[in-house]
């Protein structure tokens, strides 16, 4: 019997701090999404179309800690207007991942489908 209890207590314990560290990352890894946002923002500021390597492989390593279902909706675009609108894409399921109940904006596209 205590055995038991002591396994309940321990599954519990581990589901929370795996919830909590959930929580504590996403602000962590919106962050970094506006960070690639901020420098494709430059880049498009600048006339420049095609994602350079290195930020390819940044939003690469960012987008794999993306909760989706789909990695298909959030995949690396070599052009610079099509990877800012995957990092959107992205930073909005972070959102909902943060936030279940969080409503859509309109106009938007179902993110789940």
């Amino acid at each position: 019997m205590i055995d038991s209890a002591n396994r309940a207590i321990w599954a519990a314990f581990t589901r929370a701090r795996r919830r909590r560290a959930a929580t504590e990352r996403y602000p962590a890894l919106i962050q970094a999404i506006d960070e690639l946002l901020f420098e494709l923002e430059e880049l498009n500021l600048h006339g420049i179309q095609h994602v350079p390597t290195r930020l390819r492989e940044r939003s690469a390593r960012v987008l794999d800690l993306v909760p989706t279902e789909d990695p298909e909706q959030i995949r690396i675009r070599y052009r610079v207007i099509a990877m800012m609108d995957t990092l959107f894409r992205a930073q909005e399921l972070v959102f909902r991942a943060k936030d279940p109940s969080r409503p859509a904006y309109e106009g938007e596209e179902d993110l789940t489908a």
